[in-house]
């Protein structure tokens, strides 16, 4: 047994951030939505029979049972407060099975980490760190625990088993300070620090594993993100380039437990979803979901899927091939309904998974006829006149039902014949709603088939030498473009930027041999967790994130020049680069001239570069950008720094402060 207690922070910026990051965490509850007073249910709290492990957490940690310090009205004293909703609750996880099925899915990519060290952040009631530890078998491994009296009864027996390799370390993992001091400290013996400087210092250290738990219920508020989850993870995976934090004896590879709808936008499912968060760790950090929660509504806006469903059932049907060529197949009990629509999908396609919007809206419709609604993948006003004709099926066995999109003239004809009352007055109008719906989504479809295939002609052009048949597959260019502008007028207003969106997609999905988006790309699908396996329950989701070495030759600072990049450029992502470029500083775009692969369709560029947005660059293109812009003679006065475009929207360039 070896436990370690909290030494004296340092002073420095890094420090200082994490100490207001600290003091923001103090004061959890403030600016939380009305209603949070609501938030701990009888159903949340629940403990089941099946894990015993949540009836024992129930008595250590219920939010009752959780003090926090308030201060009343003037110079009184700081009182406590049982008050629950003014506090936060670390999710444990209290399925052993999860557990078990985790490590058999996965357990062949962890084979390289076999007697390896591991960081083990908020191990809590320790179920996860116990089943990854019997697993692995390793040398040493730090249980990083900042509240070591509230688990003390499930930490202990850890500590004090014959012959232990584990370590109790009682520090804050919110404060970065805390990572550094684990280095400085050598609580780990057997690791060996890397220079940063030196080339192999971003060489993957496989001797050492980060797992642990960034799951907060009600989540916890970061500085300058919406949640603590997402800037810690942020600032995990930004340093592996630098080698800071534990990344300092080698790039690492994560495994961590977090929240669902927390965590799940910061894993772009979509080109939609790629903003600067998401670029920025996917530059870094090779991410897969090993586990996700149930489906929910869709939803729209920031952090919402946005993309159409035969979009992502395409995606599925490759995620899952992937999946059995690697001998990893999804058991039953870890499956959603998605399943059963991506293989009827990958039959009627021939294996390719594409297909079309009516193909999709028919098998989402007969499904939900059959009792299987597609919560989460259609829309909801689409699910909710369904499941209005569901009950009409039931009233009226005899009304004539026609799919969605098709001619329905005849059941409004028929309903008049019966008695009126709200559910068929409600149903009329829907009805129309989503037939108009579903038909503006096959006049989108249209204009994606004609900008995909651009895209197609325009990559053959580009890897054809010079001469007459090169010019006129241009020319073929130039007439589908006008084609296509004509097609994106005829469309309402608001549905415009639809067909870019499924022509990314597309673009991501079936012609990239270097990734627009991970997702697209990922070697298996994640498995199903339910909400009662933890406690309190929630929907929780296991990140896998492997890190990508910095590009050789650029130093330890790189990070930041990329970083400041993407800032800028990703202000908007929807528009095309050249746009984006000249928004950065007036001429920029004249850096893509010394761009080549912004015109080679294997590292993902094209041809015409006003259909080139920025939300679909690629790694490779993104660090030649960088690279080029670095060396650009024409930056504007006081534009060679690394922060300078991060400094510049938050007004510290006009402050004089660079540093």
């Amino acid at each position: 047994m070896f436990r370690v207690r909290p030494s004296l922070p340092r002073s420095g910026l890094a420090t200082r951030v994490a100490n207001r990051s600290r003091q923001q965490l103090r004061c959890a509850s403030a600016g939380r939505p009305k209603g949070l007073k609501d938030h701990w249910t009888a159903e949340k709290l629940a403990t089941v029979d099946d894990y015993p492990l949540s009836s024992v957490l129930k008595g250590v940690i219920h939010p009752s049972m959780m003090k926090k310090k308030t201060r009343t009205k003037g110079a009184g004293p700081v009182k406590p407060t049982n008050t629950i909703s003014a506090v936060n609750v670390r999710t444990q996880i209290v399925s052993p099975r999860v557990c078990d099925d985790i490590l058999k899915y996965i357990g062949h990519t962890l084979e390289k980490h076999k007697g390896c060290d591991i960081l083990d952040i908020n191990p809590g009631a320790c179920l996860w760190s116990q089943k990854l530890h019997d697993f692995l078998q390793p040398r040493s491994h730090v249980l990083l625990e900042p509240s070591p009296e509230i688990f003390k009864q499930f930490l202990d027996p850890l500590l004090d088993a014959p012959d232990s390799t584990y370590k109790l370390v009682s520090k804050d993992p919110l404060l970065l300070p805390t990572y550094k001091e684990i280095v400085d400290e050598g609580i780990f013996p057997h690791q060996i620090r890397v220079n940063a400087a030196d080339p192999n210092g971003q060489d993957i250290n496989n001797t050492l594993l980060v797992t642990g738990s960034l799951a907060w219920d009600p989540k916890l508020p970061g500085l300058g993100f919406d949640s603590m989850a997402k800037q810690i993870f942020h600032y995990f995976a930004g340093a592996a380039w630098s080698n800071d934090l534990f990344h300092a004896y080698g790039p690492v590879h994560m495994l961590l437990w977090t929240q669902s709808d927390d965590f799940t936008p910061m894993v772009a499912q979509s080109t939609s979803g790629m903003h600067r968060g998401n670029r920025m760790v996917e530059m870094t950090q090779d991410l897969n979901l090993v586990v996700a929660s149930t489906r929910r509504d869709r939803s729209t806006g920031r952090g919402a899927l946005g993309r159409e469903p035969q979009y992502e059932l395409e995606s599925l049907v490759r995620a899952l091939r992937s999946g059995r060529e690697r001998g990893m197949e999804v058991p039953p009990h870890r499956r959603d309904f998605t399943f059963d629509f991506a293989k009827h999908i990958e039959d009627v396609s021939g294996g390719t998974g594409i297909s079309s919007v009516a193909a999709v809206q028919n098998l989402m419709y007969s499904q939900h006829l059959q009792g299987i609604p597609p919560t989460g993948l259609s829309q909801g006003s689409l699910i909710e006149v369904t499941e209005t004709e569901r009950h009409l099926r039931d009233k009226y066995p005899d009304l004539p039902m026609a799919p969605p999109g098709d001619d329905h003239s005849a059941l409004l004809q028929h309903l008049p014949k019966y008695p009126t009352s709200d559910l068929e007055t409600k149903f009329k109008m829907r009805r129309r709603l989503m037939t108009s719906v579903i038909r503006t989504k096959f006049a989108v479809e249209a204009s994606a088939d004609i900008g995909e295939q651009m895209y197609l002609l325009e990559c053959e052009a580009l890897k054809m030498g010079e001469g007459p048949k090169k010019e006129s597959i241009i020319k073929q260019v130039e007439d589908l473009d006008l084609v296509w502008d004509q097609s994106i007028k005829a469309l309402q207003s608001n549905y415009q930027l639809a067909p870019i969106s499924e022509v990314d997609d597309r673009i991501s999905l079936r012609h990239s041999l270097k990734p627009r988006i991970q997702w697209d790309k990922r070697p298996f699908e994640p498995l199903l967790f339910h909400e009662d396996e933890a406690w309190p329950r929630n929907r929780l989701s296991l990140v896998s994130a492997s890190p990508i070495p910095r590009p050789k030759g650029e130093s330890d600072d790189y990070f930041e020049w990329v970083q400041d990049f993407v800032h800028a450029i990703f202000a908007d992502p929807v528009k095309p680069v050249a746009f984006a470029l000249d928004t950065m500083q007036h001429g920029l775009s004249e850096i893509m001239k010394d761009c080549p692969s912004l015109r080679d369709p294997d590292r993902g560029g094209r041809l015409q570069m006003k259909h080139l947005r920025v939300r679909v660059l690629t790694m490779d293109i993104i660090n030649e950008l960088v690279r080029v812009y670095r060396d650009w003679p024409f930056k504007a006065p006081g534009t060679d720094h690394s922060r300078y475009f991060r400094h510049k929207t938050s007004g510290a360039v006009k402050r004089g402060e660079y540093d």
